[in-house]
């Protein structure tokens, strides 16, 4: 998957907008990373929004209410398709959209779209559910259509219809099933923070369970960046309430119990134990089969992705019934320590659990995790602002450990930011500035400077607009002390200046300061 073009003519704060993505690779790569830059209020998240709205539009058959041009590329090689969409104008005889295929008229299907389009917010999760739910209309239709399925009498019928009547058992189960299939919308990901850990255990298996050698993993380096050497182990805590928990989801749990180190029954609950001391590879494939009853290549199956989706099903409420999976928990082993003198191992390396890492570390897992989830799926993956809670230095590694972990697949990573340190490891081409005019945004530009391995001072005033790099109070300061040369005497001037340097760190203000006493004969 590789965006090429995106055109909105009128949707919220974006007018006439036209996105225009590199077409250039990143050396061999096959994968796409582009960055989404602008000050607050300029439309990033909406660009988002806007892109996973049509995109789950087409995909249900629902006609889009704004006009719109969407071009992009499916597959490599022989396989490449180059796609285009393209909404009309809206008017009252509302018309199809216009699909071409590599240059050539195409009736629109569901192969036409990536495989799996995938969604991380730092931001309010609300308006992102709200374009998960089904209209109204389709969750009456489906009950509708269930009843007329069981071919009753017109007197039955009629009952049916009268208010407080609850659908016959059999009917309320297909409409319920059936709503279910469409709120799923399987083809689209949207993972909540809650899902965090899910997504941390699933990324990590799929990962451990794909390369035999530790030193071979993918996310070597990102454990090594939290200090954490191997998962260990992990749990999961089902509630199995007799007579409501379904059928199927009961054998699911049950074929779980069966690759289990140890299963643990309390009252209603069931704790399951996955110990993955020894052979972890093994153990990860053990239990990524059984999850998903597939033999094969996790990354070419997505294994860890399925994984994932099936527990993720059960962390959610099920109409009336309560979640089916209470708790989860990893247990992870901490880099050795050693002594910086004999250079020996201090102490053996501690077991902790995953909700005792900080909030930063936590999030930084679970976003690198995601990528390794994923396998070969071609996806397109919108990540908005994912550097939040990360410091500065896992600023500078996002994208060496994004290009380690994608290189090879087929996905295009689309990423809002406000990090100058993560946009030095980006090209000038794949940033694409938002420039918001009075009330709207209708145009996007490319930094002015060559950003790759640029310093951030430059992409903090190049690319975002600030007039100086350094802190505003900071800056205003030392430009009040240098102003006001002519209304102190020299020898006052020279200690203010002298009494500045002291505080002021290396940079272009300290030479400013340094210039100002040369001058001063100082």
């Amino acid at each position: 998957m590789r965006l090429l073009k995106l055109r909105l003519e009128d949707f919220r704060v974006l007018r006439k907008l036209t996105l225009e993505f590199s077409e250039l690779a990143r050396d061999d790569a096959t994968y796409t990373l582009s960055f989404l830059v602008g000050v607050n209020g300029s439309g990033k998240s909406t660009v988002l929004r806007a892109l996973v709205e049509i995109l789950r539009k087409l995909d249900r058959k629902e006609s889009i209410p704004y006009q719109f041009r969407l071009e992009y590329v499916l597959g490599i090689g022989d396989e490449r398709r180059h796609i285009e969409i393209i909404n009309p104008p809206v008017t009252e005889a509302r018309q199809p959209v216009q699909v071409s295929v590599n240059g050539k008229q195409a009736a629109f299907g569901a192969h036409l779209l990536p495989e799996r389009i995938v969604i991380f917010t730092t931001g309010s999760e609300a308006e992102w559910e709200e374009q998960e739910k089904i209209p109204a209309s389709e969750a009456e239709k489906s009950a509708a259509e269930a009843l007329s399925d069981l071919n009753l009498s017109p007197v039955e019928l009629a009952i049916q219809e009268l208010p407080g009547k609850p659908l016959p058992k059999q009917a309320e189960e297909t409409a319920s099933q059936e709503v279910t299939r469409t709120q799923q919308d399987e083809r689209f990901l949207f993972v909540r923070t809650k899902q965090l850990p899910l997504l941390t255990l699933c990324g990590l298996l799929a990962d451990i369970a794909t390369y035999e050698q530790p030193d071979q993993r993918l996310l070597r380096d990102v454990l090594h960046e939290t200090r954490i050497s191997f998962l260990r182990g992990f749990s999961l805590k089902f509630r199995m309430n007799k007579g409501t928990t379904d059928v199927n989801d009961s054998e699911y749990v049950e074929r779980l119990k069966k690759v289990a180190t140890r299963a643990l029954r309390m009252g209603t609950d069931y704790v399951l134990l996955f110990d993955l001391t020894g052979s972890d590879y093994a153990r990860a494939r053990e239990i990524l089969e059984a999850a998903t009853g597939e033999i094969g290549e996790v990354q070419e199956s997505a294994q860890g992705l399925r994984f994932f989706e099936k527990l993720a099903n059960f962390f959610e409420p099920n109409n009336t019934n309560p979640p089916l999976l209470r708790e989860v928990n990893l247990f992870l082993e901490r880099t050795a320590e050693r002594d910086l003198i004999t250079n020996e191992i201090t102490e053996p390396p501690p077991l902790l659990l995953l909700n005792w890492l900080s909030d930063g570390e936590q999030s930084f897992l679970g976003r690198m995790c995601l990528f390794s989830l994923l396998g070969n799926t071609e996806s397109l993956i919108l990540l908005d602002e994912p550097e939040v809670h990360f410091n500065d230095y896992w600023k500078r590694q996002i994208v060496a450990l994004i290009d380690k972990v994608l290189r090879g697949r087929t996905s295009h990573a689309l990423i809002t930011t406000h990090s100058s340190i993560t946009l030095t490891d980006a090209r000038r081409e794949d940033i694409l500035v938002l420039d918001r005019g009075d009330v709207f945004t209708s145009s996007m530009f490319r930094p002015s400077i060559r950003t790759y391995a640029a310093d951030p001072s430059d992409i903090i005033v190049s690319v975002f607009g600030a007039p100086q790099a350094a802190g505003a109070q900071s800056v205003s300061r030392v430009q009040e002390v240098l102003a006001n040369r002519q209304r102190r005497n020299q020898e006052g001037q020279k200690e203010a200046l002298q009494q500045l340097l002291k505080e002021v760190g290396p940079g272009y203000w300290s030479y400013r300061i340094r210039r100002e006493l040369r001058a001063m004969g100082e």
